[in-house]
């Protein structure tokens, strides 16, 4: 194995994460872009403005793109971080509970880049993991 070769089990591992992190991305973007009654809601509790569901929408929709696209996937997986970093921030603000709303945005930054790292070596490489 080179450095810049991947374990098959571990390339396996990657595209779960990624997987996962992709099936929820897609389920969320697409209830803001389909304009459910309950973004509306949910975005009001927390202080959102009216009708920004939509281009938060469009927003995470385009981010995964990044994400997903090998050339830009290191670019996505930084700007779906700070997309999570803001979410947890308005959860903080309005005082949501920790491990389900504050944290999650957080979790999900984790399964973009741990998926990223375990399938790429050269990201491996680059940000190696050490005992």
């Amino acid at each position: 194995m080179t450095d810049t070769t991947t374990p098959r089990p571990v390339r396996i591992a990657g595209w779960a994460l990624t997987g996962l992190f992709t099936a929820f991305m897609i389920f969320d973007a697409g209830i803001k872009l389909a304009r459910l009654p309950i973004v509306g809601k949910t975005s009001a509790e927390i202080g959102l403005p009216a009708g920004s569901g939509f281009g938060l929408g469009v927003m995470e929709a385009v981010l995964l793109g990044l994400y997903l696209f090998p050339r830009t996937a290191v670019l996505g997986a930084i700007l779906v971080s700070g997309l999570m970093g803001g979410t947890a921030a308005i959860h903080w603000v309005h005082g949501s509970p920790w491990p389900s709303h504050i944290l999650f945005g957080p979790y999900l930054a984790v399964f973009a880049w741990g998926g990223l790292w375990l399938r790429d070596a050269r990201l491996r490489a680059l940000m190696p993991w050490r005992a």
